[in-house]
């Protein structure tokens, strides 16, 4: 059986960095500049071990 397609916000390829902007653009609004650098750092590391690692990991049925 083929599964549906994934609309954009079901598919983690776009929600999860979607979700990293926003996670910067509210600590910037919010908070002050060293927040605002522990998040993107943070938020880019994890978000570059998803892509390097979990996007495989998940894709593979």
């Amino acid at each position: 059986m083929s599964q549906p397609p994934k609309t954009a916000l079901t598919n983690l390829n776009v929600v999860l960095p979607m979700l990293y902007v926003a996670a910067i653009v509210l600590s910037a609004a919010f908070a002050s500049g060293t927040v605002v650098s522990v998040v993107a750092v943070g938020g880019g590391v994890l978000l570059g071990a998803y892509f390097a690692f979990g996007r495989n990991r998940s894709s593979r049925v």
